[in-house]
This record gives C-alpha cells, sequence and structure tokens, in this order.
C-alpha cells in the first residue's frame, strides 16, 4: 500500500510518502495552497491520503477525492496526540506517525461534511459570533449610563425605537467636561487617558448627529 500523510499547516505542509512494501519512503515539503497540493498528489499516487482534521483539512479533502484519492481525516484527540504522550513534536514526525498509524491501522476517522454543510455551518457560526459582539456593545453603552447614575429603558425597545433617547446624550467630546471624559474613555480600556486638551487636539471634529454608540460621551 502507498501511502500520502500529510501534516498540514496554515502555510506549510509536510508530506511523507511511504510504500509498505518496498519500504521506499519521501519527505515532501511544500505550500498549503491549491496548486502545490495537486501537483503533489498527482506526481506521488497512493493508494490512501491522511491527514489531521483541521481548517484546512475540508479543502484537502475535496482536492484528494476529485482526484479519486481514498482519503481519511483523523481525529487529533486519541492518545497518540497528547503533549503527555510526545516527546519530541516537529512536522517531519507528525507525517512520520501519521503514515505509520495509518500502515497499522490505529487511525480514528472523523465524519467530513460536504462542502455545503461546511459552508452552511460557518454561516451559523459568523452570525453567532456577530450577535455575541451586538451584546457586547450593547453592554458597554448600559454601563455607561449605570455608571452615571440615569435610567434608560430596560426593554428591547431601547436598540430600537428608543434610540432617540440616547441621542439626547451625544455631545461632541471637545464640549464634555474633564470628568465625564476621563470617566467615558476609561469605560472600555484600563490604559491612563490623555488630558482633554491633548484629546482634543489630536482628534478630528465628529458632527453630534453621529449616530455610531461607540463615539457617544455623556455629558
Amino acid at each position: 500500500m502507498k501511502i500520502l500523510a500529510l501534516d498540514l499547516g496554515k502555510f506549510n505542509t509536510m508530506c511523507f510518502y511511504f510504500d509498505t512494501k518496498t519500504r521506499k519512503h519521501e519527505f515532501i515539503n511544500t505550500t498549503t495552497e491549491r496548486n502545490y497540493l495537486t501537483t503533489v498528489l498527482k506526481k506521488n499516487p497512493s493508494d490512501l491520503v491522511v491527514m489531521e482534521a483541521c481548517g484546512p483539512s475540508g479543502w484537502i479533502h475535496d482536492l484528494a477525492t476529485e482526484l479519486g484519492r481514498k482519503t481519511i481525516v483523523c481525529s487529533t484527540n486519541e492518545d497518540a496526540w497528547k503533549w503527555s504522550n510526545v516527546k519530541r513534536k516537529t512536522d517531519k514526525d507528525d507525517s512520520l506517525k501519521l503514515a505509520r498509524m495509518a500502515a497499522s491501522k490505529e487511525l480514528n476517522p472523523v465524519h467530513m461534511p460536504t462542502p455545503e454543510k461546511r459552508e452552511w455551518r460557518s454561516l451559523i457560526k459568523f452570525r453567532k459570533s456577530l450577535v455575541h459582539r451586538i451584546n457586547r456593545v450593547r453592554c458597554s453603552i448600559r454601563s455607561l449610563f449605570v455608571n452615571h447614575g440615569i435610567n434608560i429603558d430596560r426593554t428591547v425597545k431601547l436598540w430600537a425605537s428608543g434610540r432617540e433617547s440616547l441621542n439626547e446624550y451625544r455631545k461632541p467630546i471637545e464640549q464634555c467636561t474633564t470628568k465625564r471624559l476621563s470617566t467615558a474613555t476609561t469605560a472600555g480600556t484600563s490604559a491612563p487617558q490623555p488630558s482633554k486638551s491633548r484629546v482634543a487636539g489630536s482628534l478630528p471634529k465628529r458632527s453630534a448627529k453621529s449616530t455610531s454608540p461607540r463615539r457617544m460621551v455623556m455629558t
């Protein structure tokens, strides 16, 4: 059996070509790009292509399948990948270990979804991250009012029809007092803030009609 083991990386990939009958082997270092890996797969005909489950494994699995190669994407949660059991970790060692475990049938393959399902899952994950970021911004805005003892609407209407009530507290940064300015600017950072005159001289003037919640300064 001819095995092509791929130790995938973000930029480079270490390929280990191994023939179990003749014991012939070869290390090939290539770039993690479609054209380079296509050349490696075509120049090294193999019966089995193995790789670890990671970010690039999706499209590389699809590429190997399109070229008619049997492909296994293995799990990295086994004992062989635990740091306590690995004395030395290099790209060559990892690719060699993949080929050895594939030859002895010790790999635990994982399910590889179709490209359509992977894209759909990626879209759902991105939407969840956006919702999380929106909630963080809303909580930071509420904390500004709480820290100044100002009551605002506690319902979700605040972020829809209640935006006008928030806009009443907007003010250009040049018109804010030093006390209010330092309180507002240190709400999201622990670094020391410059004085009012330095901030006003270094930042461009913004209109009081700005609608960005991150630019709101308490009066």
